[in-house]
């Protein structure tokens, strides 16, 4: 696990890389580096600069991998943390007061201040406590001792909290850690992303520990000193700077919005670009589309219908109309102009992108430019008006509140979002570009109207936007929610096709390899079928294949005490779609098998529900991996001499009396009969 992240200092990400490395590759090195690491941590002040937390956490990821022992690992990490507060108290209780005298800690009185004072509040429990609070809990061990807290008890508190505090870094990390080993068995791509997530999300916290403990104190003393010093100039620059450090009309606030439309326009932009160069992103989007798609309902059409018609053009228009009208009438002119311009823009600015990029969309629907699906107009304006309503709303709120009223319409538009990917009006890319554009678009618009009209109340206008908002809503519910129901009622996901085609050039339009959720190519596809499951079984139990059942996502990816024989085979997705039928056998050592799946391929032989899915089937092999008390994970072999070796006997259990040439040979099963086509399985991706 790699801690580096690109905000990290380059000395602490060096360090901090080369402890995880020789965690990894020594034990006994890697429990004394974890026992002194956790006593840095403890250590008065000096604890600030310890990178603990990543260190631990990448530890316990290891654990999980198995790598390291949980036992010896949480002995010593609780060591490390009962020597750090040990000696913590020992220079409290030695220095007592002389304390904010002695170098280095006569600079860091304000941390001082704010230990004493958490010791104060809590007592003993400080103790504890204080070991899970940032900024604090390198500080409350020295000023027990400062204050001449009771040796004995303290050493009680001590072993307890560090045995606590061990335990919360180790254990989920160690679950984290088994969870990502699966998830690269299932998909390495999402493995890496979880890394990589986890480890941004930890450099995030330590460099916020820093600013906390270190940082922030020096620099808000730099900033009144510079506020006093340039203060009294006056020329324009030191009144510039003067209004900047002291956060003047909160320009530190409009500087952090002007950087979420930065971050709103990039996001945008880099999803256009994905899609005009990337092939791979349109892979994604069919594989989230398709599973998606293998959940739909017509109760879940119905419900998920009725909550995208609550952002439909017709509902969106007239609650726009409703708060350009009232802010009008109540002579906010200005935020008025600037709100109808920008969902003026929103909803100009979505025909014009889909006109120039003419993506088609997952289903038809549309007509015109609507029939083009990138970016998408419900996520696109659902953000821009929820968004504009919620500054207006916020601006007139407590500080406290105003978070709430954002997450609110970023929440409301996630939700719209979703509902046009489940009912595939939208791919994946689609609504993701819609909710970067309108979020660009709202914080624009927040921009503009920081110093506009603040005497808006908010009572008023809720009580006239709601009941048009509900009003226009229900109307259009009542008069076209039959009609949309009908429209957005699931479509086939596979393509018709005859048997005649299917067998002279159709089985090349086949996926060659499976197709992870993140657009990766995985195992070979080696058979294409369209023999019903019972056929399929005649066919392969006589070579020892069974019937194997398709355990969900929990099921495979928690430990369990059942035996390989009786453990569901893995739920491993092609292009988006879940495994149909599963065959097993044992593999070439014992405690191993050998797993036939089939999937769905994107093809069917005749119409409608009468025809035959063609099916596509993969090899894998799947083993225990101990755990402890007698638990085991199932595991996935990325490759195995069992996998080649086993191609020949597996074409003679489908067609007897028909030899494979060569490992990359695709077996069809035609309902009228056997036949054996010859394709090399390439890395290509297929077109």
């Amino acid at each position: 696990m790699d801690p580096q992240g690109p905000s990290k200092p380059t000395g602490d990400a060096d360090m901090t890389q080369t402890i995880v490395d020789l965690i990894s590759q020594h034990t006994v090195t890697a429990l004394a580096i974890v026992f002194f690491i956790s006593l840095g941590e403890a250590l008065f002040l000096i604890g600030l600069f310890v990178p603990s937390t990543v260190v631990l956490v990448a530890a316990g990821g290891l654990v999980g991998a198995g790598k390291l022992p949980f036992w010896p690992l949480l002995f010593w990490a609780s060591a490390g943390a009962v020597a750090g507060d040990a000696l913590s108290f020992w220079v409290g209780h030695h220095y007592k007061g002389r304390l904010r005298t002695v170098w280095p800690f006569s600079r860091y009185g304000a941390l001082i201040d704010k230990g004493e004072a958490f010791f104060a509040r809590h007592g003993g429990k400080s103790i504890f406590i204080g070991r899970f609070v940032p900024g604090v809990k390198a500080i409350v061990p020295g000023i027990a001792g400062m204050v001449g807290m009771n040796f004995g008890w303290f050493s009680i508190i001590n072993v307890v909290s560090a045995f606590a505090w061990a335990s919360a870094h180790l254990i989920p990390a160690a679950g984290i850690g088994r969870g990502l080993s699966r998830v690269h068995s299932f998909d390495p791509r999402l493995a890496v992303l979880g890394i990589v997530l986890i480890a941004t999300l930890l450099v995030l916290y330590y460099l916020g520990k820093i600013v906390y403990g270190f940082a922030f104190p020096v620099l808000d003393r730099w900033r009144l000193a510079r506020i006093e010093r340039r203060g009294p100039r006056s020329s324009r620059l030191a009144r510039y700077e003067t209004r900047i450090l002291s956060n003047h009309r909160n320009i530190v606030g409009w500087t952090l919005v002007l950087m979420v439309a930065a971050l709103a326009a990039g996001g945008f932009l880099t999803l256009l670009g994905n899609l005009l160069f990337d092939p791979e992103l349109k892979l994604v989007d069919k594989a989230v589309y398709n599973f998606l798609q293998s959940f739909r309902s017509d109760a879940g059409t119905r419900i998920v219908t009725a909550i995208t018609m609550a952002a439909d053009g017709f509902v969106l228009t007239g609650l726009t109309l409703a708060l350009v009208a009232w802010l009008l009438i109540r002579r906010h002119f200005s935020v008025a102009l600037t709100a109808a311009i920008a969902v003026a823009t929103s909803s100009l600015f979505v025909p014009l992108v889909k006109g120039i990029i003419q993506r088609p969309r997952p289903t038809m629907l549309y007509a015109g430019a609507e029939s083009f699906s990138f970016p998408s107009g419900h996520a696109t304006l659902s953000m821009t008006v929820f968004g504009v309503l919620a500054v207006i709303v916020a601006s007139h709120l407590a500080p406290r509140w105003r978070p709430l009223a954002i997450a609110a319409a970023i929440g409301a538009a996630l939700i719209i979002a979703f509902s046009r990917l489940y009912l595939g009006a939208h791919w994946l890319s689609d609504v993701a570009a819609g909710v970067s554009f309108g979020l660009l678009v709202t914080a624009i618009f927040a921009f503009l109207t920081r110093r506009q009209d603040r005497t808006i109340r908010l009572g008023p206008l809720l009580a006239v936007l709601l009941p048009a908002y509900l009003g226009t809503y229900s109307y259009h519910l009542w008069k076209d929610y039959d009609r949309w129901t009908v429209n957005y009622a699931p479509v086939p996901l596979a393509e018709q096709i005859s048997p005649r085609d299917w067998l002279a050039d159709g089985w090349r339009r086949v996926a060659e390899r499976r197709l992870t959720i993140a657009g990766d190519q995985a195992e070979a596809l080696r058979v294409q079928t369209d023999l019903p499951q019972s056929e399929l079984t005649a066919r392969l139990e006589p070579s020892g294949w069974a019937p194997l059942a398709v355990g969900d996502l929990l099921e495979t990816l928690l430990p369990s005490r059942v035996t390989l024989p009786e453990w569901p085979a893995a739920p491993l997705l092609h292009d988006g779609r879940r495994p149909v039928v599963a065959y097993a056998k044992p593999g070439p050592v014992s405690n191993q098998r050998l797993v036939l799946t089939f999937w769905p391929s994107s093809f069917q032989l005749g119409p409608g529900e009468d025809g035959r899915p063609v099916l596509v089937g993969g090899l894998s092999l799947e083993m225990l991996d101990p755990v402890a008390g007698g638990y085991a994970i199932l595991e996935i072999a990325e490759d195995g001499p069992g996998l080649s070796n086993e191609l020949d006997s597996l074409m003679q259990s489908l067609a007897p009396g028909v030899a494979s040439t060569a490992e990359g040979d695709i077996l069809l099963l035609p309902k009228t009969g056997a036949s054996m086509i010859k394709r090399p399985v390439t890395d290509g991706r297929q077109s």
